[in-house]
């Protein structure tokens, strides 16, 4: 067991991240503290002469042994979620906010979400950020396959994905495939992100409830992926005012009509942040790895693609943010 003193180190160290950083701006982990260590429930420094690099974090060890323990699985004994928060697994931890729980080391952007893990963990732990992908009529098979399988795999199933569509009814894509969504937008959880794809959008277009769903979940989630024509939708509602945008080649001069749209033509996909906009089908699922890549670290997002066997196409992509 963790001495009491642990919750003392890290307190009292909050400062030590601003300091922190080295010339290849690699930051100190665990406030110097071994983290194989750690994990066996023992508070002991590490020695800045056996140090290793991993992410964005250096590591420092008591012994060799640990330090080659570390490099044979450091997400066994590094932080979990690539040194994200555990509590907002989309945001970058704070160096000194860490703690252990049943062996594993958690780091934490902010003093705030270290508490409410420490008050229930095994709840923060079975949660998984959510993507709904919305489906109707007509929509584009790949448009919306793509990034939910990028996202089904993703750090190994790290998110809960499931579509959601206007009504119960199942709905035929492009004229051959048949999906019952297994939520609607009175039932369906508001989705940590919700991808929009492309194809028959009208059917979307149309539905004022649907768009009105569409606009609170906005507002109120991490990230909103559109593909293909699916911009045209959250043109609609006024999303993609004063952003930069792309979309399917076809769509470009429909998407240029707005006034209010800075409209890339060549970008494959374009991340303003919080809404994310990708050019035709295929493209989808690269703005899809890309995302996956900004919230669990570009390894998470090559391995992806690894197991899709997909050629991720990473150049064209245009970042506003």
């Amino acid at each position: 067991m963790l001495r009491a003193t642990l919750l003392t180190i890290v307190l009292s160290s909050l400062f030590f991240v601003s300091t922190a950083v080295r010339a290849d701006d690699a930051q100190l982990a665990l406030n110097g503290l071994d983290p194989v260590a750690l994990c066996h429930g023992e508070e002991l420094e590490g020695k800045e002469s056996i140090a290793f690099d991993h992410g964005h974090l250096r590591y420092h060890f008591t012994s060799e042994e640990n330090l080659r323990a570390f490099k044979a699985d450091p997400d066994r004994w590094g932080p979990q979620f690539d040194a994200h928060c555990t509590a907002m697994q989309g945001a970058r931890a704070n160096p000194s906010l860490f703690t252990v729980h049943e062996t594993r080391i958690y780091m934490f952007g902010s003093e705030k979400c270290r508490t409410h893990f420490l008050e229930d963990p095994a709840a923060m732990l079975e949660q998984k950020p959510t993507v709904a992908i919305l489906i109707f009529p007509g929509v584009e098979l790949l448009d919306f396959a793509g990034p939910g399988e990028v996202f089904a795999v993703a750090g190994q199933h790290h998110f809960d994905v499931f579509t959601v569509a206007a009504t119960a009814e199942p709905i035929i894509s492009e004229g051959f495939v048949t999906i019952t969504p297994e939520h609607t937008i009175e039932s369906a959880p508001v989705p940590n992100i919700l991808v929009i794809p492309g194809g028959d959008v009208s059917a979307v277009r149309n539905n004022k409830a649907v768009g009105a769903w569409i606009k609170r979940v906005a507002h109120e989630n991490d990230h909103v992926l559109s593909v293909c024509n699916g911009a045209l939708v959250l043109a609609d509602l006024g999303l993609l005012d004063g952003l930069s945008a792309t979309s399917h080649y076809s769509v470009i001069a429909g998407l240029q009509e707005f006034d209010a749209i800075d409209v890339q033509p060549e970008a494959r996909f374009v991340d303003n942040g919080h809404i994310i906009t990708t050019a035709g089908i295929s493209a989808g699922i690269d703005g899809s790895l890309h995302l996956v890549s900004r919230l669990l670290g570009e390894e998470a997002a090559i391995e992806t693609a690894r197991y899709m066997e997909y050629d991720w196409r990473r150049e064209g992509g245009l970042v506003t943010h």
